[in-house]
């Protein structure tokens, strides 16, 4: 064992517990009957999620300062606020999560972070580092080979960290994979990837809320300490862990790989954010039980995950 503290998040509060396993910390997810799932015809929309539903840039904007200087948008939005626009959303709502259940699960052991697949830390004179390496020019901090490639790509690129004079000061190699390679490697160290009732139950911990901390949408950022600001004043800080003691859906554009191959968790691919969404489709894909069937089944063809994530689990008895 080698910690057992008190965390609290969002107005809760639950003992998280950290075993070292072969050298590697992995934390306690308790077990039991557990309530999964989003019930939407019991969610109510604040006005300003509504707006931001219809399409206000300006409803919920976490940074009004850096705001285009552009008329307010809110009255046009609102313009198009019908007697069924709650309805509509509660539906759009209902589409993109699982739906209320009781399930029994396991207790199991989950690292309290997930990790990109095929991705490994490389010594700085690896052949593919060094010639990356001799691409710096002044003023780059980071070069990653890897960051736009075609589907069909099965080669290894390296990624290299930069010094402000141009050494390199650490480096990985990001290295072709597949579901089955992933799963077949976990398996042989005594581990595997959450299910999909897992990987909720670790994210909500018991919030019965649309989101891990509650039923509404942040409306304020605060740069000095990245909190997120929620309406009833709950504040979240963006760099903690979850109630459960895991650092969960961290990232849009990167989705948890599940025991089910054709579900993946935490993300959607980056397609709200690049899309140019408002705030309120941003930050559905961080509900509890969000889900987007036609997501996991695009993850579920692509020839490599190469940049997917995840997060190994141990079982428990």
């Amino acid at each position: 064992m080698r910690s057992v503290h008190l965390h609290d998040y969002a107005g809760r509060s639950a003992y998280n517990a950290t075993i070292e396993v072969d050298g590697k910390p992995f934390v306690l997810v308790p077990g039991g009957d557990v309530r999964l799932g989003f019930d939407a015809e019991s969610w109510t929309p604040t006005d300003e999620e509504v707006l931001s539903y219809l399409g206000s840039y300006t409803a919920l904007d976490l940074f009004p300062e850096y705001a285009d200087v552009e008329e307010d948008d809110r009255a046009e939005a609102r313009a198009r606020w019908t007697d069924s626009t709650v309805d509509e959303i509660r539906s759009h709502i209902a589409a993109i999560t699982s739906r209320p259940r009781t399930a029994y699960l396991k207790a199991f052991l989950a690292a309290p972070h997930a990790d990109e697949a095929g991705v490994s830390e490389a010594p700085l004179d690896h052949p593919v580092i060094a010639a990356l390496a001799r691409r710096w020019k002044p003023g780059c901090r980071a070069l990653l080979d890897d960051f736009i490639l075609p589907e069909t790509d099965t080669g290894t690129h390296g990624r290299v960290r930069f010094a402000p004079d141009g050494t390199p000061t650490a480096a990985w190699l990001a290295a072709h994979t597949t579901y089955d390679t992933i799963t077949d490697e976990l398996a042989q160290a005594g581990r595997r990837l959450p299910t999909p009732d897992e990987w909720e139950h670790a994210y909500a911990f018991g919030a019965r809320s649309l989101f891990p901390w509650g039923d509404r949408m942040p409306t304020r950022w605060l740069r000095d300490d990245s909190t997120l600001v929620i309406p009833g004043g709950v504040r979240v800080a963006e760099t903690a862990p979850l109630l459960s003691g895991l650092h969960m859906a961290q990232n849009s554009y990167k989705w948890e790989l599940t025991a089910v191959r054709g579900e993946v968790r935490g993300a959607d691919g980056g397609g709200a954010e690049c899309g140019g969404e408002p705030w309120f489709t941003k930050w559905l894909i961080q509900a509890s039980a969000y889900r987007d069937p036609e997501q996991g089944d695009f993850v579920a063809q692509r020839p490599h995950t190469r940049g997917s994530l995840v997060r190994p689990v141990i079982p428990l008895a």
